[in-house]
């Protein structure tokens, strides 16, 4: 479906890096345990929280702006306000968790590392993100970008298309 559409196509990509992403954090979570403090400073555990602290969270707000102030005022336009607001909720929720991760995770890679109690927090914290947002994303494959090619008209598309990669440029 995401193929009939330039815009579609962009999201459902960004999509698919999102859950590598995610799934490898998620991963890695469920390897250490909640109970296991990891060594801020082994390079591996450096490499994944930095990766959170950069991209992950950064991303979603990114994505999630993206479709907020473009996209879905295109759908609302064309009567289609329902799944703007669904997803515009499910939003609220994700992101100030992953900007709360992201800020955990920066504290931990410039302050020495996890106490037990911020870990055990970080973890629980971490594997509800990865949970939320994969089914989020799902939500969007199924959902929204059905509704990109039914309603987004070409010269729409093309638009949302061009101000998307001008976002990607700039970050």
């Amino acid at each position: 479906m995401f193929g009939n559409t330039q815009i579609g196509t962009l999201l459902h990509e960004e999509h698919v890096r999102t859950i590598q992403a995610l799934q490898g954090l998620e991963e890695y979570l469920l390897k250490q345990t909640s109970k296991r403090v990891p060594d801020a400073a082994d390079p591996k555990v450096r490499e994944l929280l930095e990766h959170l602290l950069s991209d992950v969270a950064f991303e979603v707000e990114r994505h999630f702006g993206f479709e907020e102030n473009h996209l879905f005022p295109v759908l609302i336009s064309r009567g289609e306000g329902g799944i703007a607001a669904f997803l515009t909720e499910e939003h609220g929720s994700i992101l100030p968790l992953a900007q709360e991760l992201a800020e955990t995770a920066g504290s931990a890679l410039n302050g020495g590392g996890f106490t037990p109690e911020s870990w055990k927090e970080f973890h629980r914290r971490g594997v509800e993100l990865c949970e939320r947002e994969i089914f989020h994303i799902q939500k969007e494959e199924m959902g929204l970008l059905a509704a990109i090619s039914m309603f987004v008209d070409p010269d729409a598309d093309a638009a949302l298309a061009a101000t998307y990669r001008e976002l990607v440029a700039a970050s």
